[in-house]
């Protein structure tokens, strides 16, 4: 029977041929022959895979993985190690024995895990830490205790603990008990270690350490053995790698999931930028895995816009892509990138770039953080910044925390009464205790920042308003409702929370500030003990129009296609030679829309500057009509197209480099877009304006200015700008009146020092005929108005204005 099966399916027989040679290897080790080895595992996992052999194909993918950090180093297996891979080998081979098409063996059911943290005591029965069971009871961990070494470890295999704590006199069961907890756990995450030791001698220090633990604590309470528990769990849930996956490719996407998997990275795969870029903010990647090529953009566009979200900077971004071009290659790393891995993506590599950019990641953040794990709770590991805490207060207006966020104010009740009651020492005590545990507190998931030593402030994402008021208040109850300082004798303590809903209103963020910092203070002027609650904005959103309210929705989002609409007006020559010039316009729409639910900048620009999604936008735009300008190439010799951008994104630092990047992949000549500035937003800062429009400039676009008609003391000064192309000036007909004739003396005049300065002149608004004779004697180069051209919804040329 068995050699009918080989005979009718090669796979397996090469399976069994590997399988076979691996147990011959294992156990002398030979360096180089266990690398070809490897390579044909490889290649047997691939086959399999192409073969849609599930379960062959992910035995031998988790034997490729575990080998890979043995193989890339070349160094030999330890004993552990060895018998690893002999049971990874058994496993291939119960699976290449089964019969083609059955899932593969199931896997040893572990014991469920229990909703809280597990914990294990190792300690004589005269040795007790007292209080300290009954402290980890009050903070929802489950505690075992043991006496016996021997019971632990048999307890491990059923029930793996998160963390244990160990007394000096059982510090040489420390070691064996990690590892078995390591090797029962479904994730495979390493326990923390806390060792009590009663101090004075620097010999079990050492011991303990070499033994395992991560902590060695010298004569300490419950209180502070707890709180140092707490930091070690939010520095090792920190510690698993989280990787984003954006790829089209569901094969690519699965397979990296399945090879980080083995390795206890977390994954989540997305299959376009939109999802991507979505899976940010809740997901929190310590790295993304980056497809060059996506359906709605392309990945040097996505790069840049990870790159702008706040604490992303030091995120690594890995692009994965079969492009062979080299200068594309390069591109993708100067644009943001942090590495290449070409496709087929080997394991190995894949797993050895991951891991060496995560690490290098951490290093640096490392690095920048001022404040330690051990000190005071403003270095918590839950604990951030009055920077970070705007910066998540601004993403939470642009919708980028979800739906409806709140700002929570927490505070302690009668602080000076509670100082004179607990003494110095003390008080200092369990302000640390409240840092700690409000950084744990699940429902406030961006952290917490300090104000003082008993006044916190945090952001509370949840479902709506009447939720934020729901677990606003179950999270004060929770506070006040435990025990604080001591399990024997816990203090008691009153709490006072104000919140204001921050998602969406119209409030500053100082106002925001200044608001919940009112409601809590009412809290407690009112007697303490209670929440307050404004949600301000709310009126405001409520009073919006239909138009306002989709204008929100859709640029809370990134914009696409479907929620866009573009048209062409075209740039009639008068003295000029081109033909092919058309000024656009973007409308906001909802998908699958019909036109006449479009939504014009005069609803939606507002609320792109209350968003602050400016620069978003006109990325956009600019890579959207990149594209038009290429599929009009075909009709239109010449084409450009004139778009105005804000401020925001020719100030920004990297978007130059960015603008070039995007036409050259595109393959469209940098000339074919003119972006088009406000001097009104230039005016305030004209030397830094300058600079930009310089460096704009070395993208290969062209720049021109509009808006001259706000600033006539200026007009001569800024029609001179040496970046400048073209000056658009206003040539509506001016109302009746003495203005008139100084109105149209203005005009001729800023004209005529343009030209001088050889810029080009394009008259905009141009809405009499007969204004053309006096345009053209003036020297106006281009013409643009509801007299001379109409809006399209696709670029094409009048046949009266070819030349």
């Amino acid at each position: 029977m068995e050699a009918d099966l080989n005979q009718l399916d090669p796979l397996r027989r090469v399976a069994r041929e590997l399988i076979d040679q691996g147990r011959a290897m294992v156990g002398k080790w030979p360096t180089v022959k266990i690398a070809e080895w490897y390579e044909r595992l490889e290649e047997l996992a691939s086959l399999a895979d192409r073969r849609q052999e599930e379960a062959i194909h992910e035995a031998a993918l988790e034997l490729t993985v575990y080998l890979s950090s043995l193989v890339e180093a070349g160094i030999e297996a330890n004993a552990a190690q060895r018998e690893r891979t002999v049971q990874l080998l058994d496993v291939l081979g119960d699976v290449v024995g089964a019969a083609a098409g059955t899932p593969s063996p199931s896997k040893p059911s572990r014991a469920a895990q229990s909703g809280h943290l597990v914990v294990y005591y190792l300690r004589a029965d005269d040795r007790d830490l007292p209080g300290l069971t009954a402290q980890l009871g009050h903070e929802r961990f489950v505690v075992r205790t043991f006496n016996d070494g021997n019971r632990a470890m048999a307890e491990a295999r059923q029930l793996p603990p998160n963390a244990v704590i160990v007394d000096q006199g059982m510090v040489a069961w420390l070691s064996r008990l990690i590892d078995q907890a390591e090797r029962s756990a479904d994730e495979h995450r390493r326990p923390v270690a806390i060792v009590l030791c009663d101090g004075g001698d620097v010999r079990n220090r050492l011991f303990a350490q070499r033994a395992g633990a991560e902590a060695v604590l010298e004569g300490a309470d419950a209180i502070r053995c707890v709180a140092r528990l707490h930091e070690l769990l939010i520095a090792q849930k920190q510690n698993v790698a989280r990787v984003l996956i954006i790829d089209d490719d569901a094969h690519m996407g699965q397979f990296c999931v399945s090879v980080l998997a083995f390795k206890g990275m977390v994954s989540k795969r997305t299959s376009s930028a939109r999802e991507g870029l979505d899976a940010l903010s809740e997901f929190k990647p310590d790295l993304v895995l980056l497809d060059l090529y996506l359906p709605d953009m392309n990945g040097i566009e996505v790069a840049q816009l990870i790159r702008e979200r706040p604490n992303m900077a030091l995120v690594p971004i890995v692009f994965m892509s079969g492009e062979e071009d080299l200068d594309k290659r390069f591109d993708a790393i100067r644009m943001g990138g942090d590495d290449f891995l070409g496709k087929p993506v080997k394991p190995r590599h894949l797993l050895a770039s991951v891991t060496s950019r995560v690490n290098r990641s951490r290093q640096l953040l490392a690095q920048t953080q001022q404040a330690t794990l051990t000190q005071h709770v403003e270095g918590h590991a839950g604990k951030v910044d009055r920077a970070t805490l705007v910066h998540d207060i601004e993403r939470a207006r642009r919708g980028e925390l979800g739906d409806c966020v709140g700002l929570v104010m927490i505070s302690v009740d009668d602080v000076p009464a509670l100082a004179r009651r607990l003494g110095f020492v003390r008080t200092g005590d369990l302000a640390h205790q409240i840092g700690n545990a409000l950084a744990v507190e699940p429902s406030l998931k961006t952290g917490i920042c300090a104000l003082g030593e008993f006044s916190f402030l945090a952001l509370m994402p949840v479902s709506s308003e009447g939720a934020l008021r729901v677990a606003a208040e179950n999270m004060r109850v929770r506070l006040s409702g435990r025990g604080w300082l001591s399990a024997e004798s816990p203090v008691r303590i009153s709490f006072s929370l104000g919140s204001v809903r921050a998602d969406g209103a119209g409030m500053s963020v100082e106002a925001l500030l200044g608001k919940v910092a009112e409601c809590t203070k009412d809290a407690q002027d009112q007697g303490g003990g209670r929440s307050m609650h404004a949600f301000v904005g709310t009126e405001a959103v409520a009073a919006e129009t239909p138009e306002q309210k989709l204008a929100r929705a859709i640029l809370r989002r990134p914009l696409l296609p479907d929620t866009t609409l573009f048209q062409f007006q075209p740039v009639v020559p008068l003295k000029g030679q081109l033909s092919g010039q058309f000024l656009t316009r973007m409308y906001l729409r909802a998908p699958k829309t019909s036109v006449a639910g479009k939504i014009g900048a005069d609803i939606y620009a507002p609320i792109v500057q209350e968003l602050h999604v400016g620069r978003n936008v006109n990325r956009f735009q600019l890579h959207a009509l990149a594209h038009a300008a290429r599929r009009a190439h075909a009709q239109i010799n010449d084409v450009r197209l004139f778009v105005p951008i804000h401020r925001e994104t020719l100030f920004e630092e990297s978007f130059a480099e960015w603008l070039a990047a995007d036409l050259y992949g595109l393959q469209v000549d940098a000339d074919v877009l003119a972006l088009v500035l406000n001097v009104d937003e230039l005016i305030d800062d004209l030397p830094r304006a300058s600079r930009a429009l310089e460096a704009a400039q070395m993208s290969g676009v062209r720049l021109c200015l509009a808006g001259f008609e706000a600033h006539i003391r200026d007009q001569q000064r800024l029609c001179r700008l040496p970046s400048i192309y073209a000056n658009f000036i206003d040539w509506r007909t001016l109302p009746a009146g003495p203005e008139r004739e100084a109105g149209n003396d203005a005009r001729r005049k800023l004209c005529l020092e343009s030209i001088k300065n050889g810029k080009i002149v394009i008259a905009t608004g141009v809405d009499d005929p007969l204004a053309l004779s006096d345009l053209f004697r003036e020297g106006v180069h281009y013409v643009l108005g509801p007299a001379v051209s109409d809006w399209q919804d696709v670029p094409q040329v009048p046949a009266s204005s070819q030349r």
